[in-house]
């Protein structure tokens, strides 16, 4: 019961990320002309991706567990009952948000760093 509602969690956050991924990508496409802003700006979209999910990581063992997508995505028989339910779930979603905020940690550095790398090219004329 446990990995379905590990694979429900992460296929949940995993979801909401790629949305919040597509949206950044966006924008930092719309910036092309400027790759070091355009870089700079898919850092800083990225590390408030990542300061979303950290809140969202403290708030999930209190958040209520029958309003969550993953209630919603186990099947009615395979539900944990009321009393452990909020646990269960609560702490399944904090370590899936956390994982994530990491994942967007990683991404922000790599993007920022390339943006720094990008102000030291010279410019061609």
């Amino acid at each position: 019961m446990s990995s379905k509602i590990e694979n429900a969690a992460e296929l949940s956050v995993a979801r909401a990320c790629g949305f919040a991924g597509i949206g950044i990508g966006t924008f930092m496409i719309g910036l092309m002309t400027d790759p070091s802003l355009s870089l700079q700006t898919g850092g800083i979209l990225s590390l408030l991706t990542c300061l979303v999910l950290v809140l969202k990581a403290s708030w999930a063992p209190r958040a209520p567990y029958n309003r969550t997508e993953v209630w919603l995505m186990i099947e009615r028989g395979e539900r944990p009952g009321p009393a452990v339910a909020q646990q269960i779930i609560g702490g399944v979603l904090r370590e899936v948000y956390v994982r994530f905020a990491l994942y967007a940690a990683f991404l922000s550095f790599g993007l920022l760093a390339a943006s720094v790398v990008f102000r030291m090219l010279p410019r061609a004329i």
